[in-house]
């Protein structure tokens, strides 16, 4: 339990920073709000190896401080139905939620690009709900990760710009199911989700947690002082314990954000 405490104060030490203080370049710290779309796959294999497909749909809420360095701050929720080959309707669904804060530290500076490269924590819960295979369980993969964070930024003409960063996790702690729940009934209320959510977590190095988050967004103004940037972000994920079987989740998305 030390290394769960110790990961989640870490998080709520960084996350801190960017919602307490009040600095006085805040004019530089652009919210936005963002709605995409995609195709997202699942295969949990402590269920069955099939792979179950379905449309992804993803509202998020973040901010951007700029001054010396780089801040970001993302809330991501996600919805999906998904279905294998051998099932008529999308009966499986699959839910998400990631909580993600970096602070950057600019590498690189010229004219027309910027790199910026720092730390990362993610906090993401992972849920899925497949009836057609198991109507008594409930799998998930969730997990809190410390990794960095590469932010390429590319000024482009009459104030539009190219961003692209990818992320990958260092350092996590990780929850999954049991690999045998022949005999066992999960508890379906709020209180047995959560329990469930958060049980079994284990301490993680990169075999146990492994993802790439890529985004790569193309802003362009509106208006005065608006902009709005056309998205696409591709992400891949494996998380596995050492004596079970692994959750692998694929999803492409492309979608429109609105910088306030």
């Amino acid at each position: 339990m030390s290394k769960i405490k110790f990961g989640l104060l870490l998080f709520l030490l960084l996350l801190s920073g960017p919602l307490l203080s009040q600095e006085k370049d805040s004019a530089r710290t652009r919210h936005f709000i963002a709605l995409r779309f995609g195709l997202n796959q699942i295969r949990e294999e402590n269920l069955h190896p099939k792979v179950s497909t379905g449309t992804l749909t993803e509202l998020s809420y973040g901010f951007e401080k700029r001054k010396k360095h780089l801040q970001r701050f993302q809330l991501s929720l996600g919805y999906s139905r998904l279905k294998t080959n051998l099932e008529e309707l999308s009966k499986s669904i699959n839910l998400k939620m990631n909580i993600s804060y970096s602070y950057n530290f600019r590498l690189v500076k010229s004219r027309k690009f910027n790199y910026y490269l720092g730390p990362e924590t993610n906090l993401a819960y992972n849920a899925c709900f497949l009836p057609n295979w198991d109507d008594s369980h409930l799998y998930w993969a969730d997990y809190l990760s410390m990794g960095a964070r590469n932010i390429f930024s590319v000024s482009l003409k009459n104030k539009k710009e190219w961003v692209t960063d990818v992320s990958i996790p260092l350092f996590s702690v990780f929850s999954r199911p049991e690999l045998y729940r022949l005999y066992k009934i999960d508890k379906t209320d709020f209180a047995g989700i959560v329990h469930n959510l958060n049980s079994h977590i284990t301490a993680a190095h990169l075999t146990n947690v492994f993802f790439v988050h890529l985004q790569t967004e193309y802003r362009f103004p509106v208006f005065l002082n608006k902009t709005q940037a056309f998205t696409f972000s591709f992400d891949w994920l494996r998380v596995r314990h050492d004596d079970g079987n692994p959750f692998y989740q694929l999803s492409y998305q492309l979608g429109i954000k609105f910088i306030l």
